[in-house]
C-alpha cells in the first residue's frame, strides 16, 4: 500500500510539471502516505502493551482533548484506554506512595503501586507496581520483597475521585541488539524469558492520564524505569 502511494506521488510530481495535476492533489496524497505510515507504526507498537495490561486496554475512544496532541500521537508509545472485564470505563484510583506536585511517586524506601477500581463492579486492576513491572524491576533490581506503604485514595485538583484513564509507555532498548547471541534472557529473579517478552514487559517509561467528571485532563504519572 505504501509503495503504491509513493509511486503515485512520483507520477503526480511528473504530471505537476506538465500542469496535469494540482498542488492540492499532491498535498492530499502526501497526507495519506503520512497517515498510513503512522497507523502502521502505531499498530506495531500496540503489540508491545505489557502482558498484565492487555486484558484491560482498548485502542479507541481517547479523550477528545488528546486526539490532536502530537505528543500523545507519537507512534513510539503503546497506549490504550482502561476498560474493566465488565466494559466499565469509570474508575477510582488508589496508590501506595506519595503525591509530589500532584504526580504519584514512590515514598522513600517503599515502591510505588497504583490500582484502579471500577466504580460499579469494584474490579481491581493493577496499573503499575514498581516491584514487578518495567525494565528496572525485571532486569536491574529485585524489589519483590520490599513492602508497600499503606494504600490511599487519589483525589485530583478538582476534588474529584472518579476518572476515565489512559495509560501509555515505551521502551528505548533494542533487545535484539542488547542480547544478539541468545534467544533467552535471565531476569533479575532468576526466571528465563524470550526477547519478545522483554519487548512487551521491560518498558522503561510509563505515564498515566486521567479525565474527571468535569472534563479536566491531568497527567498523574510520568516515570522512567531504567
Amino acid at each position: 500500500m505504501i509503495r503504491w502511494m509513493i509511486r503515485r506521488v512520483r507520477l503526480l510530481e511528473i504530471r505537476k510539471h506538465t500542469c496535469q495535476v494540482s498542488v492540492i492533489e499532491i498535498s492530499y496524497t502526501y497526507r495519506c502516505i503520512y497517515k498510513q505510515i503512522t497507523d502502521n507504526l502505531i499498530q506495531k507498537y500496540m503489540e508491545y502493551i505489557p502482558d498484565y495490561l492487555k486484558p484491560f486496554i482498548i485502542h479507541k475512544d481517547y479523550f477528545p482533548e488528546l486526539i490532536e496532541d502530537s505528543w500523545f500521537n507519537n507512534p513510539v508509545y503503546w497506549k490504550g484506554r482502561l476498560i474493566s472485564p465488565q466494559h466499565e470505563t469509570k474508575f477510582r484510583l488508589y496508590f501506595c506512595g506519595e503525591l509530589i506536585d500532584n504526580y504519584m511517586a514512590n515514598k522513600q524506601n517503599f515502591p510505588l503501586a497504583i490500582y484502579a477500581y471500577s466504580v460499579n463492579s469494584g474490579e481491581k486492576i493493577t496499573l503499575f507496581d514498581e516491584r514487578y513491572n518495567g525494565y528496572e524491576a525485571l532486569l536491574i533490581e529485585n524489589k519483590r520483597e520490599l513492602p508497600l506503604s499503606h494504600e490511599i485514595q487519589f483525589v485530583d485538583k478538582d476534588a474529584e475521585t472518579e476518572f476515565e484513564i489512559i495509560i501509555l509507555g515505551c521502551s528505548n532498548t533494542d533487545f535484539d541488539d542488547e542480547y544478539p547471541a541468545t534467544e533467552q534472557v535471565q531476569l533479575i529473579n532468576g526466571d528465563w524469558v524470550n526477547k519478545e517478552y522483554l519487548k512487551c514487559n521491560a518498558f522503561d517509561f510509563i505515564s498515566i492520564l486521567i479525565r474527571n467528571a468535569k472534563g479536566q485532563v491531568y497527567t498523574i504519572l510520568e516515570m522512567e524505569l531504567s
